[in-house]
């Protein structure tokens, strides 16, 4: 079986596409997986995890409404993005294509039904992108993460709850003192993950660097942090973590998020699809802080979430260094009680939705050979 995956962007758009493809290679090793994405630098960052498999670049462009039709930039990227597409579908002649959203997914997804090969969407957020939206009512069905979505695909067919899968070796991990002494860190203090190198997330290491200095002494001594920093130099933040009293290991990108989440007792970031469902998956507690763009989608990702998983929702508008420090102490607190609290810090649900996602997916291959 052969299979085209239309994936890029960002790390959200990716990592499910890495996610599932596991689980079809699991099923049938001989399996082929294309990944087709944009030319974006975070992209190729990511894609060096994959190195075994093939990964194809496309030209794109965002549809920001009625005036993109009006832009000869946004014209000429997607005619090339189309004429590529194209050409790499009649190249490889895929039996099934995946798009995974983000607008690197479109021409691969339109002209593979303009050819006729079955297509699937799967959508992370709770509110579709543009991309998904637009096509929903073409492919032979969506797959969503969360089943509030389906109120917004009104016209697409086929729609399945699946979940947003997570990769293995994040699910299994790895035990938390093998974790720990991969970073070098203390057994016997709580490990804070922060993850301030996603998307827009370079105010999240502002306010966590800044509410350093509104913690006690006594809490400074207990905690321990784990800090991705993205654009932000990670010497300079581990010192200035350092400087305040805290131990921590610092680093702008890093691909063994397996052992982060393993040493993680609490976790600090934005309201990324993915990873809800990874700190989902490990049963972390986390503070959110959505981002404050982009249609205000991660807020109800967000808060969604936080009704049935171990998290709060904070807003960066409302939040500065004294609350922020007011809310890493309360989180602390919290994964320090063997049964969580009631309310927002329920225990995580469990669903494979790797498995669930493999089986659509095979079930539209299916549909085509016969």
């Amino acid at each position: 079986m052969k299979y085209i995956f239309a994936c890029g962007g960002t790390g959200g758009h990716i990592f499910p596409a890495f996610s599932v493809a596991e689980e079809l290679k699991r099923r049938d090793p001989a399996s082929k997986i294309l990944y087709v994405c944009g030319k974006l630098d975070i992209e190729n960052e990511i894609f060096k995890m994959v190195l075994r498999e093939k990964v194809v670049s496309i030209e794109s462009a965002p549809f920001r409404g009625a005036r993109s039709l009006l832009s000869p930039i946004f014209l000429i990227k997607l005619s090339k993005g189309l004429a590529s597409a194209a050409d790499i579908l009649r190249r490889e002649r895929p039996d099934v294509v995946v798009g995974f959203g983000g607008y690197f997914s479109f021409p691969v997804i339109l002209a593979a039904r303009l050819k006729g090969i079955p297509c699937l969407l799967h959508e992370q957020n709770v509110i579709p992108g543009v991309a998904n939206r637009m096509l929903g009512s073409y492919v032979s069905g969506t797959a969503l993460s969360f089943a509030e979505t389906k109120a917004y695909l009104k016209k697409s067919v086929n729609v399945r709850v699946t979940g947003n899968p997570v990769r293995t070796a994040i699910e299994n991990g790895v035990s938390k003192d093998e974790a720990l002494r991969f970073f070098d860190l203390d057994p016997g203090k709580r490990t804070v993950l922060v993850l301030g190198g996603s998307q827009g997330a370079e105010s999240i290491n502002t306010l966590f660097l800044e509410a350093l200095g509104h913690l006690t002494a006594d809490f400074r001594k207990k905690i321990q942090v784990l800090h991705l920093c993205g654009r932000m130099d990670p010497r300079d933040a581990q010192k200035r973590i350092k400087e305040a009293g805290v131990l921590a290991k610092a680093f702008s990108f890093f691909d063994r998020m397996d052992l982060a989440y393993s040493a993680a007792d609490a976790a600090i970031g934005r309201a990324g699809a993915t990873f809800l469902a990874e700190i989902s998956t490990k049963s972390i507690p986390a503070l959110l802080i959505p981002y404050p763009f982009d249609n205000g989608h991660q807020k109800l990702n967000a808060t969604i979430f936080s009704l049935t998983h171990r998290a709060v929702v904070a807003l960066q508008k409302d939040l500065t260094a004294e609350s922020f420090a007011r809310h890493l102490e309360a989180l602390v607190a919290e994964s320090e009680k063997e049964t969580p609290s009631r309310g927002t810090f329920l225990p995580a649900e469990k669903t494979n939705a790797r498995k669930l996602l493999a089986d659509f997916i095979m079930e539209c291959a299916g549909d085509h050979g016969r």
